[in-house]
């Protein structure tokens, strides 16, 4: 398994940018950047570049989801302002949000798809007035589907016994907290995602993955919040998210739920050693170098930590 990093961006994705040397001459240097992720071959990719650029954005990396360039040259040409990232190896999808949040120094990024989009009069400027009042690590859309139907985005933690069931909560209010933004869609506070360490690469399933993203953000004293005042539509179908408890689940575990508070603060207690044996589908040595790892890694940050899962779940149930 990977190594869990310590340092944001700590794994460097090999990767080629290509374009976006043009700016205009007004150009604010604190301008909001847009991250577009690209997947799927249907959307007309001129048409997305078009729709941004109305809404008023001057800062587009666009990632690549795949080697191939086939058409980057080309759009390159017709959109110099644009930045093209492509990775020269398959890589998760937060790795290469990382890697795009490591080629802009704007203070906040939207990171949508390339199959959402922005209302024509573009990002509502209340949602960065907010963040100025008061800064979240992230700022979450509300999201509707083409017939749109809204898209629940209020992801509420419980527990059920022993085991985390997260919930979606429809209709939820603005400013409302959720444990992991929906899609890896919204507006994140540059220096806190940095701060944070970025998404996990050894986590390889997107929706633990993001949910790992969240889950260390309350940990460690952030938020993620709801905005009623931004709002992305689908334009293809709502992806489904696999939350299949797979080897990626057991690393989200590990970090996530199984790290308890006592004398000496936070620690990985010799008994989530003992499920993870039990039940992680590893032999001894295999479990052993897992639990060594994130051990270590708990030990490195444990400044970081502000509480526990238990102590988050209690107060999130309570508000």
């Amino acid at each position: 398994m990977n190594t869990i990093p310590t340092t944001f961006n700590e794994r460097r994705v090999p990767h080629t940018v290509i374009g976006g040397t043009v700016r205009k001459a007004d150009e604010p240097i604190d301008a909001l950047t847009v991250i577009l992720l690209n997947r799927g071959g249907r959307f007309y990719r001129s048409a997305v570049f078009q729709n941004l650029e109305s809404a008023g954005i001057v800062s587009l990396i666009s990632v690549e989801m795949s080697t191939e360039t086939y058409d980057v040259e080309s759009l390159s040409a017709r959109f110099p302002r644009v930045k093209f990232l492509v990775p020269r190896e398959k890589v998760t999808v937060g790795e290469l949000i990382n890697t795009a949040m490591a080629e802009t120094q704007s203070p906040h990024v939207l990171v949508l798809w390339n199959d959402q989009r922005l209302p024509q009069t573009g990002l509502n400027p209340r949602v960065l007035e907010k963040l100025a009042e008061d800064p979240v690590l992230c700022t979450v859309p509300s999201l509707t589907g083409q017939r749109l139907e809204s898209v629940p985005v209020c992801m509420v933690p419980a527990f059920s016994g022993r085991s985390l069931s997260v919930e979606p909560i429809p209709g939820a209010r603005d400013q409302a907290l959720t444990v992991y933004a929906f899609d890896y869609s919204g507006v994140y506070d540059r220096q806190r995602f940095i701060s944070l360490g970025g998404f996990d690469p050894a986590i390889v399933n997107p929706y633990w993955q993001n949910l790992d993203f969240g889950f260390r953000a309350y940990l460690w004293g952030e938020r993620l919040a709801i905005s009623t005042s931004m709002r992305l539509t689908y334009e293809g179908e709502i992806p489904r998210e696999d939350v299949t408890p797979d080897s990626s689940y057991i690393t989200f575990y590990l970090k996530n739920l199984a790290p308890v508070f006592g004398k000496k603060g936070i620690s990985l207690p010799r008994r989530a050693f003992l499920t993870l044996l039990a039940k992680g589908g590893m032999n001894f040595f295999e479990a052993f170098a897992l639990f060594s790892r994130i051990s270590r890694w708990i030990e490195d940050n444990r400044t970081r930590f502000e509480a526990d899962a238990r102590r988050i779940i209690s107060a999130w149930e309570l508000t």
